[in-house]
């Protein structure tokens, strides 16, 4: 499963994305390793991962965060321009974590991800002067 995964994503990314130089910013980044470790420390909590779950959701994180970033560096700030891009990406993740969590667990992580979409513009544009 994990090298269909990796195959798959890396043809994803080979077709979808050239190379460009990325843009530096203000804030430090987080590696993906960073972003893996950190989203599947959330699903084991948030889940009620299994032990034999943990190791393949921490692979396919890492695949993805790895992906993720490659689309976000080559955006060059026009995060528009790889939007349907991450979309597909993370119909790709959840087709990953359907072969590894159960239906309850999966159906609690779309919800997870539902709600993470609609929090995520709060707080943003609502500072005064509108910056």
């Amino acid at each position: 499963m994990k090298k269909v995964l990796f195959v798959i994503v890396s043809l994803f990314i080979l077709t979808s994305v050239s190379a460009q130089p990325g843009q530096g910013g203000n804030r430090p980044q987080r590696t993906p390793e960073e972003m893996a470790k950190r989203d599947t420390e959330r699903m084991t909590t948030a889940l009620n991962l299994t032990a034999e779950q943990v190791a393949p959701v921490d692979s396919i994180n890492l695949v993805f965060a790895k992906a993720q970033a490659k689309l976000i560096e080559n955006a060059n700030g026009d995060f528009a321009s790889v939007r349907e891009d991450m979309q597909k990406l993370n119909a790709l993740r959840v087709e990953a974590f359907g072969k590894v969590l159960t239906d309850e667990q999966l159906d609690a992580y779309k919800k997870m991800m539902a709600d993470r979409m609609r929090n995520r513009g709060e707080g943003r544009g609502n500072r005064p002067n509108g910056n």
